[in-house]
């Protein structure tokens, strides 16, 4: 009279359900790894992608290409970056020698002396002539060495030889600016020349658009689903466990009332 006892479910493979949803979710990252990889091609240079490195379908590889035209550029300027590293050492060398020496401020005052050098060789003869010429005047004017017209004259004269020369002192020292300035150029004519050298311009190589990126997709949750499966029918056993309980109190509820009225 009572029902059969179900037989509870059997646990799912769990290894195995674990094992497929890695599966499926290493073939989802695989397809969206692909989708990601765009070739782009431009009229500059091209960027493709290739797949199964070593053996290794997982494993990619980018590729840059240029045009023709951006090739002979890249190496015009890898050449001219050799010729120019090879300069700039050569530059670096020349500053180092120079800034090794202190600032020669005594090529100022050479200047100024060449100058006025310059000026007294030509002051020189034109004083000489006109001492000649003042003192042969005087004396056919009449006048005497230690006379006081002949003394007065000859002051005069040398007031106005003093103040010539005093000139010619003074336009050398006014070369000293120009003079400095010269020099400090030449001085740092080396480091300018160097950092010339050190600021050229560059071919710029071609730039590519991001593409768009597929979003990362779960495999299918296969242990899930076991696990959910397993619940359910668990579930579904107990209902039938708890169903035959309650039938067979009330039989054995019946059985002893029935006693009770027989006697």
């Amino acid at each position: 009279m009572g029902k059969d006892s179900p037989s509870a479910p059997a646990a799912p493979d769990y290894t195995g359900a674990a094992q497929a949803t890695a599966a499926g979710s290493l073939d989802a990252a695989r397809v969206a790894a692909k989708a990601n990889r765009v070739n782009q091609y431009t009229p500059y240079g091209n960027i493709t992608y290739q797949n199964g490195i070593n053996g290794d379908q997982d494993q990619w590889r980018s590729d840059i290409s240029l045009s023709p035209t951006g090739k002979t550029l890249l190496d015009y300027q890898n050449n001219a970056s050799l010729g120019l590293g090879n300069q700039t050492n050569q530059a670096l060398n020349r500053v180092g020698q120079t800034l090794s020496q202190p600032f020669d401020y005594g090529s100022v005052q050479d200047v100024q002396d060449a100058s006025y050098k310059a000026q007294t060789d030509r002051l020189d003869p034109q004083w000489e002539q006109r001492q000649q010429s003042t003192e042969t005047q005087l004396v056919n004017q009449g006048l005497r060495p230690g006379t006081e017209a002949y003394d007065n004259a000859m002051r005069d004269f040398n007031y106005g030889r003093t103040d010539a020369y005093g000139q010619a002192r003074q336009n050398a020292i006014n070369t000293a600016p120009q003079t400095y300035q010269m020099a400090a150029s030449l001085r740092n004519q080396p480091l300018n020349e160097l950092n010339a050298l050190r600021t050229g311009s560059q071919v710029t190589n071609p730039t590519f658009s991001q593409a768009p990126q597929q979003g990362q997709t779960a495999g299918p949750d296969l242990l899930g689903a076991a696990n959910s499966q397993y619940g359910a029918a668990m579930g579904n056993y107990n209902a039938q466990q708890a169903s035959n309980s309650n039938f067979m109190n009330g039989l054995m509820g019946l059985g002893g009332t029935a006693a009770m009225m027989a006697f």
